[in-house]
């Protein structure tokens, strides 16, 4: 059976793994989201083994029953910006626009909306998909600012648009984007070849103190579901 694992964009330690041979034993099926709610719905319905996604996105998916477990970082940190048209000079000219994101309550997004709160801005929320998805909204005119990350922030520049506020000069411990793997296949051979690759092509172990401020920043939010921990879901 082929490992399904659907990302983003591709991970380096995947790209890596594969250049170097150390899966050539192992047949993967991969996909590129256009957004996480995609990834859940994929997950849940068994059509998805592993996700490259967000590590907020636990809290969401955990809570309306995925059994996930967390294997690894792609990168200790993800690069985002908040990037506006032109006119927008900072957050605070941001009040009453539209901003993209992919799903409103997990992931990325509520960063955004943390820095936001934060500025006392209220913007028009548009649940636009994955960076490249959110990327196209801001550079069509349908959203007036968005959240992104690499290749697509480089994008955003070269196009004119105006970067507002950069996540790693506000939370420099703000974790990456995790290696998400289904409970009941976390200790299956595939899985295993799998995570020795990628252990041996870059992946990272998860940094404890990135999950504590994902907890933070949803309690902040008012968005911190009970019982909430996401320390026991990592792989040792």
């Amino acid at each position: 059976m082929p490992l399904r694992i659907s990302y983003f964009v591709p991970p380096v330690p995947l790209v890596a793994a594969k250049a170097s041979g150390l899966l050539d034993d192992l047949t993967i099926e991969e996909t590129r989201t256009p957004g996480s709610a995609a990834q859940l719905a994929g997950l849940l319905a068994g059509e998805l083994d592993v996700v490259v996604s967000a590590l907020d996105n636990l809290f969401e998916w955990t809570r309306v029953g995925a059994d996930l477990r967390v294997i690894g970082e792609v990168e200790h940190t993800t690069p985002l910006a908040v990037y506006a048209a032109p006119e927008f000079s900072d957050l605070q000219a941001l009040e009453g626009a539209t901003f993209a994101v992919d799903a409103l309550d997990n992931g990325f997004a509520l960063v955004a909306r943390h820095l936001l709160h934060e500025a006392g801005v209220s913007v028009q929320w548009v649940e636009a998909g994955g960076v490249a998805e959110r990327f196209e909204q801001l550079r069509n005119g349908d959203a007036a600012a968005a959240l992104l990350g690499p290749p697509f922030d480089a994008r955003a520049r070269d196009a004119g648009f105006r970067e507002l506020i950069r996540v790693q000069d506000v939370f420099p411990s703000f974790p990456g984007q995790g290696l998400l793997v289904r409970a009941d296949l976390a200790g299956s051979a595939e899985v295993s070849t799998l995570v020795a690759a990628l252990n041996a092509s870059g992946l990272l172990p998860v940094q404890t103190g990135g999950l504590d401020l994902l907890a933070e920043i949803r309690a902040d939010l008012g968005l911190l579901p009970p019982q909430s921990d996401l320390h026991a879901l990592v792989l040792i």
